[in-house]
């Protein structure tokens, strides 16, 4: 073991910079980060299979590896080849994710764990300092309250375990704090997860003293909260959780069209992003229902890939009698069902991460040893994951600089770093579409119709690419009247 500390220590680092730069960094939503991201856990991975020379299987990496594979090959038949490229890179992080977990020690998890109720806290502290508030709902780094809230969620389970196991009262503290910011982002779901969490969870621990008496303050926390709204509006906030409230009402209309589209797609689905192009009257990236969008992105092999992982999981949990970790992954899946939690590879990763901790503590793990002929052939798709993961990162930064060039109407540095972005990925419609928006402001700042041209060209090829896509369409109408 002694030998292979190096490796354990380097994997224990990653994850936590892993955990703490995702919870500053929006959770890694944005292509550039989730990218990076990628890119330095395969080589973390491949630094592991050459210098220790065994990993920690488990039956949820066989799910996890078959899901990702799913998502890559949705690829070659999405309506959105580069959309469909991106969800791919953006779950392709959690296998890395959960082998590096997996290998750890049991002492080291639980450091995780407690990374993960420390990383609740300063979002809270976070969005406080600098106000990151949305219509009075606190939203953190997220950009999105229901995100934001199941984390704090996430985090006081995992600070009232760490409490449990080191008798540390500062988790008290942590406590308190990812309270009043999961009160503060007015996520009404969340919050009855919670109460629903803590009453399970204290019913099946009555006995212990500790388990008690959390019990009784959450809930008289949140019963104060509870009575204090009913005074001031009426109880308006919780009688907007009905099924008939007009949120629901527009969920239940994603809910019945993404349906329909997957009848029509049902086997190799429609490919990420595939819904924000077919969705015929409004915007919206995904169906916010996440059994219902991975069968969508994937067909209904890649929905039972994710089902498939989740039970496993839960099945080695009830094995070991780890009923506290499968009520969370519950009560996890129950939120998935309303929510778009895991388009954050952080929460996706935090998810990973405990069906990993409750196969491991509630099942069989196989520590295999790696002869140098397999190693070698483990290691080879790792250098190919971190080239490629590496090259996209690239090729996006590219992009993200000339879409700032475009906003301070830098027309010549935009140019050139989208056309250095296309050469770097020729299949990105969206690199078109903002080559055409440099072409159409050089042509109203010059005054040359040639420009104007090119813009018209650009967008032409972007449409061609993703002939589905309303925006170009509509485009290409304003166009043909202008020429007309």
């Amino acid at each position: 073991m002694m030998k292979h500390k190096p490796i354990e220590e380097m994997s224990f680092c990653i994850l936590l910079v892993y955990i703490f730069a995702g919870a500053l960094g929006a959770g890694y939503f944005y292509t550039r980060s989730f990218l990076a991201l990628d890119a330095l856990l395969y080589t973390a991975v491949l630094i592991t299979i050459l210098r220790s020379g065994q990993l920690t299987l488990l039956r949820v990496h066989a799910f996890l590896l078959l899901l990702i594979v799913l998502y890559w090959f949705s690829v070659a038949v999405a309506v959105d080849h580069e959309q469909a490229l991106l969800e791919a890179a953006r779950i392709s992080s959690l296998l890395p994710l959960s082998l590096l977990f997996a290998g750890l020690s049991q002492e080291r998890r639980d450091r995780i764990w407690s990374a993960w109720a420390w990383s609740g806290a300063l979002l809270t502290l976070w969005g406080l300092a600098f106000g990151l508030f949305r219509e009075g709902r606190l939203e953190s780094t997220f950009g999105y309250a229901n995100v934001f809230a199941l984390l704090t969620a996430a985090g006081l389970v995992a600070s009232w375990r760490s409490y449990k196991r080191s008798g540390d009262k500062r988790y008290w503290m942590l406590c308190a704090i990812q309270l009043v910011g999961l009160l503060l982002s007015g996520s009404r779901a969340v919050l009855i997860l919670v109460v629903v969490g803590v009453i399970i969870h204290v019913f099946m621990n009555r006995q212990d003293k500790k388990t008690r008496l959390m019990g009784s303050v959450l809930l008289a926390a949140l019963l104060v909260v509870v009575i204090a709204e009913v005074i001031t509006n009426g109880g308006r906030t919780f009688r907007e959780i009905a099924w008939n409230a007009p949120e629901f009402a527009l969920r239940r209309i994603y809910w019945v069209d993404a349906f329909h589209l997957w009848q029509e797609h049902w086997l190799l689905g429609v490919g990420g992003g595939g819904w924000a192009v077919l969705y015929p009257s409004v915007f919206v990236r995904y169906v916010h229902q996440q059994y219902l969008q991975i069968a969508l992105d994937t067909g209904v092999f890649g929905a039972l890939a994710f089902i498939g992982m989740i039970v496993v999981s839960i099945l080695g949990g009830l094995r070991k009698g780890s009923r506290d970790a499968v009520l969370a992954v519950v009560l996890f899946c129950v939120h998935l069902a309303f929510d778009i939690d895991l388009a954050y590879p952080l929460v996706f990763g935090l998810f990973v991460m405990l069906l990993t901790g409750i196969e491991i503590e509630g099942d069989k793990r196989r520590e295999i040893r790696l002869p140098r002929s397999l190693r070698v052939t483990l290691a080879l798709p790792c250098v190919l994951a971190v080239f490629t993961f590496t090259w996209l990162t690239a090729s996006y930064i590219l992009l993200a600089k000339g879409e700032s060039a475009i906003a301070r109407q830098d027309w010549d540095k935009a140019s050139e770093n989208l056309h250095s972005a296309q050469a770097m990925l020729p299949w990105s419609h969206d690199v078109h579409y903002h080559l055409a928006a440099v072409y159409s402001g050089m042509a109203q700042s010059e005054g040359n119709e040639a420009y104007m041209e090119k813009a018209i060209e650009e967008i032409k090829i972007a449409s061609t690419m993703i002939p589905e896509n309303r925006s170009y369409r509509e485009m290409l109408k304003q166009v043909k009247k202008h020429e007309n």
